[in-house]
C-alpha cells in the first residue's frame, strides 16, 4: 500500500454527505486506535488513503450506494489490515490463510505498532525485524485433545463432616441447648452495638 503523500487525496467535498464522511472519518480512526497505532500522522495517511479507496469503490460500482459509508470503510481498513498482514504471515498447515483474528493477535504479541508505529500498513517501510516477530507470533493450535476415564472418588474432608454432625446432633437432641445459644448469639451482637456506639 503506497502511503507517499502524493499518493493521497482526499474525496471532493460534498455538502449533502459531509457528516456521513465525518462519521466514517470518526469510525476508521477509532479502529486505527484499537489496532494502536500511534502515530497522529500515520493514521492521517491511512484514514485518507482508506477513504479516497471508498470513494473509488463507490464511484466504481453503483450496487454498494445503498450502503453506508461508515460501514464501507470498516469493511475496506479490515480489507487493507487482511491483505497487508497475509504477506508476513505464514499459512495454516493445511494451506488456508489466516484469518483476521490471527493476524490481529499476531500483531498485538509483537506490539509492532508501538514500536514500528509508521511501518503499519505500509510495505515500504516495513523493517525486516518486525516482519520476522509477526511470523513467530502466530498461536499454533496444541495437540488434539485425548478422551481418558476419569472415575469420580469421594472428597475426603477429614474430621469437619464428623464434628459438625455430632455438634448438630447435639443441637437436635437438646432444644434447650439451642435456644440458649441462639439467645446468647443475640445479646452478644446487641452487647457489641451497644458498645461500639457509645
Amino acid at each position: 500500500m503506497d502511503l507517499s503523500l502524493e499518493s493521497i487525496s482526499l474525496p471532493p467535498w460534498d455538502p449533502v454527505r459531509a457528516e456521513e464522511w465525518n462519521d466514517a472519518y470518526e469510525k476508521v480512526e477509532n479502529y486505527l486506535r484499537a489496532c494502536r497505532v500511534g502515530s497522529h500522522l500515520q493514521r492521517a495517511r491511512l484514514i485518507a488513503l482508506i477513504l479516497q479507496r471508498v470513494y473509488d469503490r463507490k464511484q466504481a460500482d453503483p450496487s454498494v450506494s445503498e450502503t453506508s459509508l461508515p460501514e464501507l470503510a470498516i469493511v475496506e481498513v479490515r480489507e487493507r489490515v487482511e491483505e497487508w498482514i497475509r504477506h508476513y504471515l505464514p499459512p495454516h498447515a493445511d494451506g488456508s490463510a489466516l484469518n483476521l483474528g490471527e493476524g490481529m493477535l499476531a500483531i498485538y504479541l509483537c506490539d509492532g505498532p508501538t514500536r514500528w508505529p509508521y511501518a503499519f500498513l505500509d510495505s515500504h517501510r516495513m523493517p525486516a525485524e518486525y516482519a520476522e516477530l509477526l511470523g513467530a507470533r502466530v498461536v499454533r493450535p496444541g495437540p488434539d485433545l485425548a478422551v481418558s476415564s476419569m472415575v469420580p472418588r469421594d472428597m475426603d474432608l477429614g474430621l469437619m463432616p464428623e464434628l459438625v454432625g455430632s455438634a448438630m446432633e447435639t443441637f437436635e437432641a437438646l432444644p434447650v441447648l439451642k435456644t440458649l445459644l441462639a439467645w446468647l448469639l443475640f445479646l452478644g451482637l446487641m452487647g457489641f452495638l451497644f458498645w461500639y456506639t457509645r
